[in-house]
């Protein structure tokens, strides 16, 4: 472009900027501060969604390499502890009798 366009569009914007209204110019800046906000948001709105993700691969993994234990089936070495053993044995005949002792308090009440 030459000199002479170059300053008449010069003019132009300054002209053109006097005449606008302030709110116009509010608005304008306002127009302008949401569009710039607008590419910083969709760096924020990826991020959640991939740390999300990077949390449940974890989680994931972390379940399936964790040892399984058993609920189901209760250790065995607790059964065969003498302590337990000879517990039961000495109290074998009141256990044995418990059927004759509960049958006698439905008697009695």
């Amino acid at each position: 472009m030459n000199s002479s366009t170059e300053q008449r569009l010069r003019d132009d914007l300054i002209e053109l900027e006097h005449k606008t209204s302030s709110e116009d110019l509010f608005r304008l800046a306002q127009a302008r501060k949401h569009a710039l906000l607008q590419n910083r948001r969709t760096v924020q709105r990826l991020l959640w969604p991939a740390l999300a993700t990077s949390f449940a691969c974890v989680v994931l993994i972390a379940v399936l390499y964790s040892p399984v234990v058993s609920i189901m089936s209760p250790p065995t070495d607790i059964a065969g502890d003498d302590y337990f053993s000879e517990l039961s044995e000495e109290n074998f005949d009141l256990y044995d009798d418990l059927d004759f002792y509960d049958w006698l308090a439905d008697v009695e009440s």
